[in-house]
């Protein structure tokens, strides 16, 4: 069967913020780039959608933090080329007992990267909030700026951005394999639908289906596992609504 189309310079399997995002990226540097997605665009089965996540500095590993001030000048520079808002920047709060290591470090990291954190008792929470908050005995709050971001509209937009640039987007495109070209030179994906696309490279972004697309196409069983991280942004969201 022949390849279909076009050699392109990358090939991304997956359509979600991280795939859309990467696209862009490629794009924008001249890269001639096809995304593959195996459902709808802004389908729903997947992490990439819905109306809120958080964007914050309060992370207690250290090299998290210089990642989110360059995330956020990115952000700003994409939506500032579509011309639209995805991200509300809101006050972010976190609490937990002062003696927790891991709000400690939380502090530490912020203070070293020049992040303005503000830690408060029950009395000053109470008043940040304008409203009676009680906290556990010797528990501290920490008040930082963070946001809300809304996938659906975030992953729209970097789809956008992405065929502006000249990339190819196809859905309903689920890859099945990827192998090296008969020639040495790159990559070859097929997909279900019979159809085959040569790249020079491929990345691979499909979230939860991607353990099942490696064992499928390099038949390697990847031990891949959620990361703790995505509960905590949960549980910190939530909190952010009851406030």
């Amino acid at each position: 069967m022949e390849v279909a189309g076009d050699h392109f310079d990358v090939i991304i399997i997956g359509a979600g913020i991280m795939g859309s995002c990467t696209a862009y990226e490629a794009a924008k540097r001249g890269l001639n780039v096809l995304l593959l997605e195996q459902f709808d665009f802004l389908h729903h089965l997947g992490s990439s959608h819905g109306e809120s996540r958080t964007i914050r500095y309060t992370y207690p590993e250290p090299y998290y933090v210089p990642m989110v001030i360059e995330s956020f000048r990115l952000w700003e520079e994409a939506e500032s080329e579509i011309g639209y808002r995805v991200i509300t920047k809101t006050p972010h709060f976190d609490l937990g007992p002062a003696c927790n290591k891991s709000l400690q470090s939380v502090i530490s990291s912020c203070n070293s990267h020049s992040i303005d954190v503000r830690v408060l008792n029950e009395s000053q929470v109470s008043e940040k909030f304008g409203c009676s908050f009680e906290m556990p005995e010797g528990w501290i709050g920490l008040a930082t700026e963070g946001g809300v971001i809304k996938p659906t509209k975030a992953v729209a937009m970097f789809q956008a951005l992405a065929i502006k640039r000249g990339a190819v987007l196809r859905d309903h495109e689920e890859a099945v394999d990827i192998k090296k070209a008969d020639d040495g030179n790159g990559v070859v994906v097929s997909t279900v639908n019979g159809r085959r696309f040569r790249g020079n490279k491929c990345v691979v972004t499909a979230g939860a289906w991607t353990r099942k697309l490696v064992k499928t196409a390099a038949r390697l069983d990847l031990p891949i596992q959620p990361h703790p991280a995505a509960s905590h942004s949960r549980l910190l969201l939530e909190n952010q609504r009851k406030l």
